[in-house]
C-alpha cells in the first residue's frame, strides 16, 4: 500500500496537512529524517516555504494544491493521463474529479460564483496530459452561467445529457451527481442492482466507482 509523505520545518503546513490528509483518509507517514523514508512512501509533502529537496518530494504553499499535486504520484503515475471534472449545475453546485477514471474528489460548492475558483485550483494543481471538463445540462440559468466562465477560461467543454444522474433521490447529494456526471458519455444509468439496494450516501461512491480511497486502502 502506497503511503503519503509529510516531511516539513513549517508548522502550520504540518498541521494543516495532517488534518487535510485524515479528511482524506489517505495513509501517511509523518517523515522524522530523509535518511530514513520507506520504500511505501512514493511522495513527499513540503511547504513552498522549505528551502531542502529530496526525491519524489511535491512542494506547495497550501496542503490542499499540494496533496492534488501528489496523487498522480501516490498511485505511481509521473502524470494523468486523462483528468475529468464533473460539474452539476445549481445554485449549490457539485463537482467531481477523475483521474485515469479513478475518482479523487467530490465536493460541493457554497455558491455558483465560487464554480470558477474551484475549478481553476484543480486544474492549476492536478499533473495530466488531457483535461475534460463536462457539465450537466439541467438547471438552464446556472448552466448558462458556469459554462460562460468555463468559456472565458477557455477551458475544453462538454455539456452532457445528465438524466439518471440524481437517481435514487433518497441518497441524492450534488456531488455525487456531478462524479456521475463526469463519466457521461452519452447517457448514464445506474446499475439495476444499485437501484434495488438500500444503499447509503456514503457508500455511494464505492458502489459506483473505482475510487482513490479504494485504490489506496
Amino acid at each position: 500500500m502506497a503511503r503519503i509523505g509529510v516531511f516539513t520545518s513549517d508548522f502550520k503546513f504540518y498541521r494543516d496537512v495532517i488534518q487535510l490528509l485524515k479528511e482524506w483518509n489517505l495513509p501517511f507517514l509523518s517523515i522524522d529524517s530523509t535518511d530514513s523514508v520507506p520504500d511505501d512512501v512514493t511522495v513527499v509533502l513540503s511547504s513552498a516555504r522549505d528551502n531542502f529537496s529530496i526525491v519524489n518530494q511535491v512542494k506547495s504553499d497550501t496542503p490542499l494544491r499540494g496533496l492534488r499535486m501528489s496523487l498522480a504520484k501516490l498511485l505511481l503515475k509521473e502524470k494523468f493521463e486523462a483528468v475529468v471534472i464533473g460539474i452539476d449545475p445549481g445554485p449549490y453546485p457539485g463537482v467531481a474529479v477523475f483521474g485515469d477514471n479513478v475518482l479523487m474528489e467530490a465536493f460541493e460548492c457554497p455558491s455558483i460564483q465560487q464554480v470558477g475558483q474551484e475549478v481553476a485550483a484543480i486544474v492549476g494543481s492536478y499533473t495530466y496530459a488531457d483535461l475534460q471538463v463536462k457539465l450537466g445540462n439541467g438547471d438552464a440559468p446556472n448552466r448558462d452561467h458556469i459554462l460562460n466562465t468555463l468559456r472565458e477560461m477557455e477551458l475544453p467543454i462538454k455539456v452532457v445529457d445528465e438524466q439518471n444522474t440524481s437517481f435514487p433521490h433518497k441518497i441524492h447529494n450534488n456531488a455525487l451527481s456531478a462524479a456521475r456526471i463526469a463519466q457521461v458519455e452519452h447517457h448514464y444509468t445506474i446499475a439495476p442492482e444499485l437501484q434495488a439496494q438500500n444503499i447509503k450516501r456514503k457508500e455511494a461512491y464505492e458502489k459506483e466507482f473505482v475510487t482513490l480511497k479504494s485504490i489506496i486502502g
